[in-house]
């Protein structure tokens, strides 16, 4: 059966949007799992999941540029030198921890003196884990 141009272009449209709307779709839940996976820092098994959501609502009230869990998770990946938005750490958090201590990267929340790493992980856990 041939397909006229009108259908065509209705079809090749109709594939543009799936295709688009899987990408997306795609691209989201691999941030999701990053914001998760940089939203553990090592103070957390030191002080608890309450101290640690308190110092991240603090550094979010603190630097509001840095306030929602795409912004915190594009900090973190800038600071790793990630190639591209999206792609996981090159350089593991840790290290960024003491890259940034090593460097006086640091800021005073709620009484702790934290690198930035760690003030913007534990920003992020505040908000994952509300």
């Amino acid at each position: 059966m041939p397909m006229d141009r009108r259908q065509f272009l209705r079809v090749a449209a109709t594939g543009a949007v799936v295709h688009l709307t899987s990408t997306a779709c795609r691209s989201h839940a691999d941030a999701a799992s990053d914001a998760a996976a940089l939203a553990q820092p090592e103070l957390l098994a030191l002080v608890g999941p309450e101290q640690v959501r308190e110092i991240g609502r603090r550094y979010r009230r603190a630097v509001p540029a840095e306030h929602d869990a795409e912004a915190l998770r594009a900090a973190i990946l800038a600071a790793s030198r990630a190639s591209r938005l999206g792609e996981a750490p090159r350089v593991p958090v840790a290290e960024l921890v003491r890259s940034d201590f090593a460097e006086g990267r640091t800021v005073v929340v709620h009484g702790w003196v934290l690198s930035v790493t760690e003030a913007r992980q534990c920003a992020l856990f505040s908000l994952l884990h509300a």
